[in-house]
């Protein structure tokens, strides 16, 4: 029957031919670039195939190598900056009188960042000179409250707000500090943390010295009011709970060339 009708045979050629596209299309990457909009109505293997598609590069490749070109100019640029910066800190460096620069903190900073790093190479060593170290404080600490206990007489109370019938202390261990009985539980505290390594004990001795410089704060803002003389006091004694702390303070400023 195909062989006596010519027209047949060439329909059935064109509907396989439709059939297999779709078919095609699902194992072909980028199988939409295969029809065309324009072509002979005539025959439709012409106008829906086109034999371009078979030659265009997969959308992916093309992608990716469009991601990669951006990765190298990302990462040739971050050398750029890098550089750049290194350069800066360089030049930042060498600005400045040497001396006058504050070089004192920045060599102890580096020096404390690598006993630090090292710690655990200290660690024979800073066990031998804890114990001596940690009875030195606690002794100092101790022996400074008893002084402070001494000198401020019947005076003494547990609040910060002073007695009605007080005196100001100037004299004796006051005389180096303005709160001697705070400042010998902070020392007395260090002492002990020395000696027993404890960072625990340590980290709760920073919490007490915010506390007691807190309340002694508070309690200055009392003794101004009780006392029109204790603002002359203050400024005469520089340091209200450490003993000498001003001074080591001053010297350290000294040192790294401040003022």
């Amino acid at each position: 029957v195909l062989a006596r009708h010519p027209f047949a045979m060439r329909g059935s050629s064109a509907a396989v031919g439709l059939l297999l596209i779709p078919a095609c299309s699902c194992f072909t990457p980028g199988a939409h670039h295969l029809v065309r909009r324009a072509g002979a109505p005539g025959n439709p293997l012409v106008s829906i195939v086109d034999p371009r598609a078979a030659f265009a590069p997969p959308r992916a490749a093309v992608s990716l190598r469009g991601r990669n070109t951006g990765s190298v100019r990302q990462t040739k640029g971050s050398k750029d900056d890098t550089s750049d910066l290194i350069n800066t800190v360089l030049s930042n460096t060498a600005e400045g009188e040497l001396g006058t620069r504050g070089e004192l903190y920045v060599g102890l900073q580096f020096s404390l960042i690598l006993l630090v790093t090292f710690g655990p190479a200290f660690q024979d060593w800073i066990e031998s000179t804890s114990l001596l170290s940690g009875l030195a404080l606690s002794a100092g600490g101790l022996t400074m409250g008893f002084l402070g206990v001494q000198d401020l007489g019947n005076s003494l109370a547990p609040w910060p707000k002073p007695v009605s019938d007080g005196t100001l202390q100037r004299d004796g261990v006051y005389g180096i500090v303005r709160h001697p009985l705070y400042g010998s539980l902070i020392v007395t505290c260090v002492g002990l943390s020395v000696l027993s390594l404890s960072f625990p004990r340590l980290l709760f001795t920073g919490m007490l010295y915010a506390l007691l410089n807190a309340k002694a704060a508070r309690e200055e803002e009392f003794l101004v009011e009780a006392y029109p003389d204790y603002s002359e006091y203050s400024e005469q004694v520089k340091d209200r709970l450490i003993p000498y702390a001003s001074a080591a303070s001053s010297l350290l400023r000294t040192l790294s060339g401040g003022k």
